[in-house]
């Protein structure tokens, strides 16, 4: 038929391109722009906290290993604050923080104890918003709760939302214990059913069990330790023998 143009590259196509306004031929090419710095800036998001943050703590909080040194924390720190929605990052700025503000305790160095509790408690609490499985972040936060004066003990409820989401981590048990023991969080019926658990963790997958669970039974307070002791034998009859004796092995 004469009168149609053909439809081939050069042809009504390319026709009706040309027709088109310069907005209407442009848009492509700004949608990939922006794609494109999109992509670059998200990629910058994640690899500047992973530079800052480039040796993560194997045992994130615990009171000994490794000096934790004020620029450690400090670049922790930055790296939360850029990565601002991870929760994996504001969780090891906590950790760094509890690390260095211990390490600091222990050596009679702090002068603002207080204020560092605060902000490490508060960027737990970060941490938890954006990432609520951190079950090291809980115990973190059950760690940093004073023991309540009441009846109401929120470190229990601490503990259990740390056994929920990190059941089967062997190297949170020890502090776990210690602080159900230390807190009275060590009634909660509940709670007893996972401190036992962790007391099975401690004697087969860690090294020196019995000394651990016999240095937690011994910085007891008096009414804590038959409790404790009960839980121990229902784990382990012979291990709490030895213990009562004395003479862990």
């Amino acid at each position: 038929m004469r009168g149609v143009p053909p439809l081939y590259p050069g042809g009504f196509a390319t026709r009706l391109v040309d027709m088109a306004p310069p907005s209407a031929r442009s848009w492509p090419r700004n949608i990939f722009v922006a794609l494109g710095v999109l992509l670059g800036l998200s990629g910058i998001w994640m690899l500047v906290p992973e530079l800052l943050n480039s040796t993560p703590l194997k045992h994130p909080f615990g009171r000994g290993g490794a000096d934790m040194s004020a620029e450690q924390r400090g670049r922790a720190a930055l790296a939360a604050h850029i990565g601002l929605i991870r929760g994996d990052l504001w969780a090891a700025a906590a950790f760094a923080g509890a690390r260095l503000m211990w390490k600091e305790q222990a050596e009679g160095l702090s002068r603002s104890g207080g204020q560092q509790a605060a902000q490490v408690k508060s960027e737990a609490e970060t941490a938890l918003t954006f990432a609520p499985v951190n079950g090291a972040a809980w115990l973190l936060l059950a760690l940093l709760t004073p023991a309540p004066a009441g009846r109401e003990n929120r470190i229990a409820t601490l503990l259990e939302m740390s056994y929920f989401t990190a059941p089967n981590e062997a190297s949170l048990a020890p502090l776990r214990l210690e602080r159900a023991v230390m807190s009275g969080a060590l009634a909660d019926k509940d709670l007893q059913l996972f401190l036992q658990s962790d007391i099975r963790a401690v004697l087969s997958r860690l090294p020196d069990g019995q000394q651990t669970l016999a240095a937690i039974y011994g910085s007891a307070p008096a009414e804590a330790q038959p409790v404790f002791m009960s839980l121990i034998a229902e784990a382990d009859p012979a291990v709490a023998e030895s213990l009562r004796s004395g003479q862990p092995k």
